[in-house]
């Protein structure tokens, strides 16, 4: 969706619109004159966190600004809190410092064997994942054969039209669980819980599709798309009235191959589709890649063979026997970095940081302390990320992560330590693929429809973050005057009936005040 597309320029708003904030126009129907001093502002931000509708809510805000690093206002900003996706701006940033914006990520086609004048392959065909999160239908025409098409293009090229071995899916590049540390066992049924592996095809997702039956009390029909080998369907969907509404959930339990269905759908409704993650990433990169060079009439005899970095810690990867029939890179990890911060997916942002872990494995800086190997890469990951906020000059204990994706709880930033990190990346050797990789207000991303009015239409640059009971933004904009702010809103304990809409539109609020200041 975003990968090679960036952001469009920010022009510049008409005068009219700020003749008519600084009237007392309003904004979105909130009617307020453009603070024009920092005691303003803070009056007028303090008076809407008073009003929110977020009763008994810990918001941790600061509001700099950039040009002259001054605090305009600051509530609980060296408190430590839930950050949700606001996890990934250190992602991101950690990956662009690690490895920089033109790094790749390569997925290799290896045999050790010629096949032979009939085109066959006697022995084992060999793909090694290098972390790539882009082998997707969605950022390759829209078609799942289309990420898998380069690799059966090499295979037919080396003269092979049949393999009598094993195809063999070596994810061995990470060490650890498939899961980022504290992801909850109900997340990881879910889309945006899918496991990781250095061999990831299609976000790790299968698409479930339920068809209502023909009568009420009829049973539906579940099926996959694509197919999905690594899962078998237990349902109990029923075709409800036809006025009724669709009632779907998923589950899985960790370790398990039975995705459960139930719920209902309406009777005469459309198909109804939901999202799942497969359990076994590496296998379901290899059934894809079997299915698309059997509709190109290459067929693999054997059976599909999973080795993990415990296996190749046991049986070394012998380079010397190995031919590599392809390097498939992934477009530029500026690219990627971008299509994970615009819809903010976890499964790329958990790849990213499992990639700096493999990367800082096997080519360590010669200015970072030699310290015992980690258990996973995912800790190796972690530990580059705290050598680089030393460097960015965030304090320790400000920033504690166990994973790349904010999915987890166990996570906790203070807003300082965002503002501070957020002032660095403007500086930084990689600062155009940071800024671009941001949602947009109004524009792109997760803020496609938030911010969709001056001043803060095409402004606010920033990531969010939600998580029940949590709601985030932080980023830039530029006030009335021109005057650059960086800013970073944590919200937790938020037990509003609707947090989604009311806290987010305090947030909004909130930053649309600092959008028409007229502070210097």
């Amino acid at each position: 969706m975003w990968l090679g597309r960036l952001s469009k320029a920010v022009l510049p708003l008409p005068a009219f619109f700020w003749l008519c904030l600084s009237s007392g126009f309003g904004i979105a129907g909130w009617a307020a004159p453009a603070a024009k001093t920092v005691v303003e502002l803070r009056e007028q931000l303090q008076q809407t966190l008073a009003e929110s509708e977020a009763p008994g809510a810990l918001w941790g805000i600061q509001v700099t600004s950039q040009r002259s690093g001054d605090t305009w206002f600051a509530t609980n900003a060296s408190s430590r809190l839930i950050p949700a996706s606001n996890a990934k701006l250190y992602t991101a940033a950690l990956a662009l410092d690690r490895l920089g914006a033109d790094y790749r990520f390569v997925t290799s086609l290896r045999t050790s064997t010629q096949p032979d004048a009939k085109g066959e392959l006697k022995g084992d065909l060999v793909l090694v994942g290098g972390g790539d999160p882009t082998r997707c239908g969605r950022l390759n025409g829209g078609k799942w054969e289309n990420a898998f098409a380069p690799l059966v293009q090499a295979v037919r090229a080396a003269g092979i039209r049949r393999i009598a071995g094993n195809l063999v899916c070596d994810e061995s590049r990470f060490r650890g669980p498939p899961y980022g540390s504290g992801w909850t066992w109900d997340d990881l049924a879910q889309s945006y819980g899918a496991a990781t592996s250095a061999l990831s095809a299609e976000d790790n997702v299968v698409k479930v599709v339920v068809q209502t039956g023909s009568r009420v009390g009829e049973k539906a029909s579940v099926s996959f798309e694509p197919f999905s080998p690594g899962l078998t369907i237990q349902s109990s969907v029923t075709t409800g009235p036809t006025n009724s509404l669709a009632k779907l959930n998923l589950a899985r339990l960790p370790g398990t191959t039975d995705l459960r269905v139930t719920g209902s759908v309406p009777a005469g409704g459309p198909p109804e589709i939901l999202e799942a993650s497969v359990p076994l990433p590496a296998l379901w990169f290899g059934a894809l890649f079997r299915e698309a060079l059997h509709r190109e009439g290459i067929e693999i005899a054997g059976e599909s063979r999973l080795i993990t970095a415990a296996d190749r810690a046991r049986a070394p990867f012998d380079e010397s026997i190995w031919h590599e029939l392809a390097a498939l890179p992934s477009p530029p990890a500026g690219d990627v970095i971008q299509a994970m911060m615009k819809p903010s997916e976890n499964l790329y942002a958990q790849l990213l940081l499992l990639n700096v872990g493999a990367d800082a494995e096997l080519y360590p800086r010669d200015d970072e302390p030699s310290r015992p190997a980690a258990a996973t890469t995912e800790e190796s990951g972690l530990r580059e990320l705290g050598w680089f906020l030393k460097r960015v000059g965030i304090p320790e204990g400000d920033v504690i992560l166990e994973e790349g994706s904010g999915l987890s709880r166990k996570n906790l930033i203070t807003p300082r330590a965002t503002v501070r990190l957020l002032e660095y990346m403007t500086r930084h050797r990689w600062s155009a693929a940071w800024l671009a990789s941001l949602p947009v207000g109004g524009v792109d991303g997760t803020l496609r429809y938030r911010f969709t009015h001056p001043p803060t239409q095409g402004n606010v640059r920033a990531k969010t973050g939600t998580l029940q009971h949590v709601s985030s933004l932080s980023g830039y904009l530029t006030n009335a005057v021109g005057e650059p702010v960086v800013f970073s809103i944590l919200v937790n304990n938020d037990v509003t009936t609707r947090p989604n809409t009311t806290t987010r539109s305090a947030i909004d609020e909130l930053v649309e005040l600092v959008a028409q200041s007229e502070v210097k």
